[in-house]
C-alpha cells in the first residue's frame, strides 16, 4: 500500500467562448431551436421584471 496517494480530479479547462464564435455556431441551429431559445429568453425576462429586491 502506498501512503503517498494523490487524487487529481478530472477537471477540464474553462473554455471562454467569444461572441463571434457563439454566433458562428448558432447560425446552424434549426429554426425551432432558435424559436425555443427566444421564448425561453422572453419567459426569463418576464420573471425578472416581476422580481423585487429588498435589502434589510
Amino acid at each position: 500500500m502506498s501512503t503517498n496517494k494523490e487524487h487529481k480530479p478530472d477537471v477540464s479547462p474553462v473554455v471562454v467562448e467569444t461572441d463571434l464564435d457563439r454566433l458562428r455556431r448558432d447560425v446552424y441551429r434549426s429554426d425551432m431551436e432558435k424559436f425555443k431559445l427566444l421564448m425561453d429568453m422572453f419567459r426569463k425576462n418576464a420573471l425578472l421584471k416581476k422580481a423585487k429586491i429588498t435589502h434589510k
